[in-house]
C-alpha cells in the first residue's frame, strides 16, 4: 500500500523476487525470478503476529533479501535401488 490508513491492521508490500544462485569458486550470481518476478507480501501492523501474518517491522527489513538457491546432487546409483 502506498498510503495505508491508520485503521488498517494489515499492509501489503510488493517486492522483486531476486534469486541468489551459487556458482563455482564461491561466487554468487543474482537473477530476477522469471516465473514469478514480483511478490506481494501481507504483513500485520502489530508487535506480534496477527491472523497468520508476520509483523511489518519484521517483514520490511527482509523483503529485499535474495532467495538463496541450493544445488542438490543426486546419485543415479541410489535412484536405481528405489522401487
Amino acid at each position: 500500500m502506498i498510503h495505508p490508513r491508520p485503521a488498517d491492521p494489515l499492509e501489503s508490500l510488493k517486492a522483486v523476487r531476486l534469486l541468489a544462485i551459487p556458482e563455482k569458486g564461491g561466487k554468487t550470481s543474482y537473477e530476477i525470478d522469471q516465473q514469478n518476478p514480483e511478490q506481494t507480501i501481507t504483513c500485520a501492523r502489530s508487535l506480534f503476529p496477527h491472523a497468520g501474518y508476520s509483523p511489518c517491522w519484521y517483514v520490511k527489513p527482509r523483503i529485499n533479501q535474495p532467495i538463496p538457491m541450493t544445488i542438490i546432487r543426486v546419485s543415479i546409483d541410489r535412484l536405481e535401488g528405489i522401487d
